[in-house]
């Protein structure tokens, strides 16, 4: 086959099988589909690595050692050491990946290829001469078009994360859902596509929510009416997600020590007037009986008192504000921040 072809079906097979569309398992994926005919100084590897070539060369036949398997195993190896050395093992696993595959597709072509060796046994895939693949020919094209289209599929899907995600998000289970959710949470907006029912008369639900946050394999999630929490306010038959505008998530702890509350959520808001700003958390407050909630059907309790205690649960900022005032707390508080870019 033609080194591009070569490329274009490592690439396509790291990008779908490794779930990436990052350059560098793809650039690795392209020089493992090469390294098979560094055994011939008329390849274009040949050339660039011309002495390794001609030492090949002189030594074994074309398609045999660097066509095998062994030398995917050792390939295998390298990369393996190299990514435990670096830290991160699975781009460079394509390397590999773009060997193996070189070799195997070379297996439908006139010659084959001595896939065991040392076993001298040629390894061809088509029986009828007349049906393998020739270089160059009308067949590799058709080939070299596929994998291609293979490509653009698989960095599709790697960005809209990976084959696997859109298996489960296709069949609204809630691993996919969680995956892509994880994926894009700090940088876009992801929603919901809940069909479901009202957990306390189970009339219909379903419909489009923007989601705060992951609690678990459920969500917390919006309508831009009230706040609500799959499996407890909402009961979800089948859930999908889907990204949205581009926006910066961002969390931090507020730690009060007998401070006046309002004070540093005010300041909260005047550094980014125009976000969505949700806060929750447990504090300790002098006058318990002044934080007077409405209670709102349906909804997840953003306040709760207990005792002294005022329990938070992504409470909107403003409303905090409005119920803390004058309040003096002892306690941590996380505030969930989504802003515009």
């Amino acid at each position: 086959m033609m080194a591009i072809t070569h490329a274009a079906i490592a690439t396509a097979g790291a990008s779908l099988l490794l779930g990436t569309a990052q350059p560098l398992p793809l650039a690795l994926a392209v020089l493992g589909s090469q390294l098979p005919d560094i055994d011939t100084t008329t390849s274009i590897i040949g050339q660039v690595f011309y002495p390794i070539s001609s030492w090949i060369e002189d030594r074994f036949p074309h398609r045999s050692v660097t066509h095998s398997l062994a030398a995917t195993a050792t390939l295998t190896v390298i990369a393996l050491v190299i990514g435990f050395t670096v830290g991160t093992v699975k781009p460079w696993l394509a390397l590999p990946l773009g060997h193996v595959l070189s070799c195997f597709s070379d297996c439908f072509t006139r010659q084959g290829v001595q896939l065991f060796w040392p076993d001298p046994a040629w390894a061809i895939s088509v029986s009828n001469p007349k049906r393998r693949l020739r270089t160059g020919g009308p067949g590799e094209y058709w080939v070299l078009s596929a994998a291609v289209a293979l490509l653009l599929l698989g960095i599709w899907l790697a960005g809209a994360g990976g084959v696997q995600t859109q298996v489960t998000q296709g069949l609204g289970l809630r691993d996919g859902a969680v995956a892509t959710y994880n994926a894009n949470a700090a940088s876009a907006e992801v929603y919901a596509e809940i069909t479901g029912v009202w957990a306390d008369d189970r009339t219909n639900a379903s419909g489009r929510y923007l989601i705060l946050d992951a609690v678990g394999s459920e969500f917390v999630v919006t309508d831009g009416q009230g706040i609500y929490q799959t499996g407890k306010q909402l009961l979800v038959e089948k859930l999908t997600t889907a990204t949205g505008a581009a926006m910066t998530r961002t969390t931090q702890t507020l730690t009060l020590n007998d401070e006046d509350v309002v004070s540093r959520l005010q300041a909260l808001r005047m550094a980014n007037p125009s976000a969505r700003i949700y806060v929750s958390g447990s504090i300790t407050v002098d006058w318990p009986e002044d934080v007077r909630p409405t209670v709102l059907p349906r909804q997840l309790p953003a306040v709760t008192v207990v005792g002294k205690s005022v329990e938070l649960a992504y409470c909107d900022l403003d409303v905090a504000i409005s119920l803390l005032d004058d309040q003096w707390a002892t306690g941590v508080i996380t505030v969930l921040q989504f802003s515009q870019r």
